[in-house]
């Protein structure tokens, strides 16, 4: 499952706003929610958030239902269950603590942990 997760932060979820989405999902099973709306919640741009949700929803990690003959969009989280399982352990080693969010949030930008620096200067 590790080997899983790493390669989704990886591959599709490459930038905050995308563990944002997740996580955000995951949070609330069964929601649905517009695009403006989460622009509004994570304070984003909502250009953003649309790309960040459909290329989710492209990559199966969530869903994109349209509605109103095609004018609009609502996304929700994916009813996949092995998506599910790959994000339930995103979920659980993001919120373990400190460390572990913080080993999430660096594989999802593709940055590698901070150099100390040399021993003379701690």
């Amino acid at each position: 499952m590790d080997n899983e997760l790493d390669l989704l932060l990886g591959t599709a979820i490459d930038s905050l706003v995308k563990l944002e989405i997740i996580l955000f999902f995951h949070a609330r099973p069964g929601t649905v929610s517009r695009p403006e709306d989460m622009a509004g919640r994570f304070r984003r741009p909502q250009a953003e958030v649309v790309l960040a949700l459909d290329q989710l929803a492209e990559a199966g990690l969530i869903e994109r239902f349209v509605l109103g003959s095609g004018r609009h969009a609502v996304y929700g989280p994916s009813d996949d269950d092995r998506v599910g399982a790959v994000i339930e352990v995103l979920n659980e080693r993001y919120n373990r603590n400190s460390d572990t969010r913080a080993e999430v949030v660096r594989s999802a930008l593709r940055v590698s942990a901070p150099d100390p620096g040399p021993i003379g200067d701690r």
